[in-house]
């Protein structure tokens, strides 16, 4: 009898635990991949038998006629959006209802990696914070920032140049080394040059931050599981070694500026003042801006805020290990595709070195690098083919209701705390917004081809209140590099470069095993 009870429980348990939530998507009559219990529809990427950027692409084409399809984050059902007009709805018009991203860890657990721009939920503060750091991204900040970004631009190709002769070299270390500079010198007021000194202490924290050990992955997969349970365990997202190092360097920053009276044209300088209460967002007019992919920032993060917000010690570490996390990953990641792209389509890079040639004689000028519209084609394609992220995501803190348009389609509730996902990746390549979408081509962009994009098919910065608000800091310090080398270097195939990227399994990064490998091959006329 005993045997019988404990059958029935058990058999119970593993319904309510492991089968019925896979029923969710049924039940509201949205079409959905098929999970697998306790899983969901993540088992491909968990044990490494597709890169996490092909799984959303699989899950975004099993339904190609449909505004929407259903999928499990391991038991947490999530709703991917397909439909341009819905993503429109919920990133900007309905943004009230869709204001936050899924939360991962908990304020009281890990405060930095709670408390940063991305990771901040509205009723913790997300636009009063994102009010006061608008300021710091405005064009007229980029441009007093851009003397620091051409210096380390100058240091990277003056270290190949001194090699003499044709260079080969793994993009994706290069280029973080490159970012980790500009970061240190524009970010925190540091001075490196990491590809000279290759173990300097502030490259090595970087890589500490940011790179993705099995360890990482597991802490991501138990986050995604049960949050509540990783904070119960006091388990931290970043590494604490690196975490103790930047919480360091920026008390001892904070503290002999305020002590010398020291002013630099740095974020850690525009994140004291705004800790002060001084830095107001500017109204941009006449001025020249990034390119296409620029986002702009909403009036949401424009507005004053509601009160006076307190900005700790605290608050201004979490923002700078965000910043250096976003930036020393993702946008040497796009400065890798920009060079691969170059290299497998001499006749773009030939157009683009002319341009380079005609505009940056002598002196290179920040309206000089911003009014170069082919280099802004090529960077915006590479973009649309090679976002940094391969989706965002957004959550609803009320119930909201997708009313239907589409024959057979019926109405979905939404219940308050549901995710969404907003397939970026896939979009971009998406036939029905970029015919031959596999095909780099710059054009696209261009002055006569640009309107014809449809609005919200390009996504690399994210939409609405939340998008990317480093767009601007990432697009300046990419087209400065790329027009450093060019005037140095042909950028040329190597034995090692592959024909075609086949992303990892095993690394988030949507990157090749064993990087990006290419030739830098002076230029005679250099």
């Amino acid at each position: 009898m005993l045997l019988i009870l404990f059958s029935c429980i058990l058999a119970l348990l593993i319904y309510l635990v492991l089968l019925k939530p896979n029923r969710y998507w049924d039940e509201k009559g949205v079409p959905y991949v098929k999970p697998l219990p306790f899983f969901g529809n993540m088992f491909s990427n968990i044990f490494q038998l597709r890169s996490f950027t092909d799984m959303v692409n699989d899950l975004y084409k099993v339904y190609p006629d449909k505004r929407y399809v259903g999928f499990f984050q391991f038991r947490v059902p999530t709703l991917m959006i397909r439909d341009l007009e819905l993503i429109k709805k919920i990133a900007i018009k309905e943004f009230d209802s869709f204001p936050d991203h899924r939360a991962f860890v908990a304020k009281e657990a890990d405060p930095i990696a709670s408390k940063n721009l991305f990771n901040l939920t509205i009723d913790d503060g997300w636009h009063d914070m994102r009010s006061t750091l608008s300021p710091t991204f405005t064009s007229s900040k980029m441009r007093s920032m851009f003397v620091l970004m051409e210096q380390c631009a100058e240091q990277f190709v003056k270290y190949f140049e001194k090699q003499k002769g044709p260079v080969e070299l793994e993009l994706k270390d290069s280029f973080t080394r490159y970012a980790n500079d500009v970061i240190g010198t524009a970010a925190f007021g540091i001075t490196c040059d990491s590809l000279a000194d290759k173990e300097n202490q502030f490259y090595m924290m970087g890589k500490e931050l940011t790179t993705f050990t099995f360890l990482q992955n597991l802490k991501f997969f138990g986050f995604s599981i049960s949050p509540a349970l990783m904070a119960l365990f006091k388990v931290k997202l970043f590494n604490a070694k690196a975490i103790s190092f930047f919480r360091s360097i920026i008390k001892q920053t904070l503290q002999i500026r305020e002590e010398k009276g020291i002013v630099r044209p740095d974020v850690i300088h525009l994140l004291m003042e705004a800790k002060k209460g001084r830095l107001k967002y500017e109204n941009q007019t006449n001025v020249v801006d990034t390119g296409f992919a620029v986002v702009e920032e909403s009036e949401l993060g424009k507005k004053q805020k509601r009160k006076k917000m307190e900005i700790t010690d605290e608050d201004i570490t979490a923002q700078a290990v965000v910043f250096f996390f976003a930036g020393f990953d993702t946008v040497s990641t796009l400065m890798c595709y920009v060079c691969y792209e170059l290299a497998k389509n001499p006749h773009v890079q030939e157009v683009l070195y002319k341009e380079v040639k005609e505009n940056c004689q002598g002196k290179t000028t920040y309206e000089m690098v911003l009014g170069m519209k082919y280099l802004d084609c090529v960077i915006s394609e590479t973009l649309r083919k090679w976002p940094p992220v391969p989706f965002t995501d957004r959550n609803t803190i009320r119930p909201f209701t997708i009313e239907p348009e589409q024959p057979g389609e019926r109405r979905v509730r939404l219940d308050s705390g549901a995710n969404v996902w907003i397939p970026v990746y896939s979009i971009h390549r998406d036939s029905k917004y970029y015919p031959d979408p596999e095909k780099f081509d710059p054009d696209r962009f261009n002055d006569e081809n640009k309107t014809n994009i449809a609005p919200l098919s390009y996504l690399p910065f994210g939409a609405g209140p939340r998008n990317c608000i480093g767009s601007r800091f990432a697009l300046l310090e990419t087209k400065l590099i790329i027009i450093k080398i060019l005037q140095k270097f042909e950028i040329v195939p190597v034995d090692k470069t592959p024909n075609r990227i086949v992303l990892s399994k095993s690394n988030f990064n949507p990157l090749p095993d064993g990087g990006i490998w290419l030739g830098f091959k002076p230029r005679s006329s250099s």
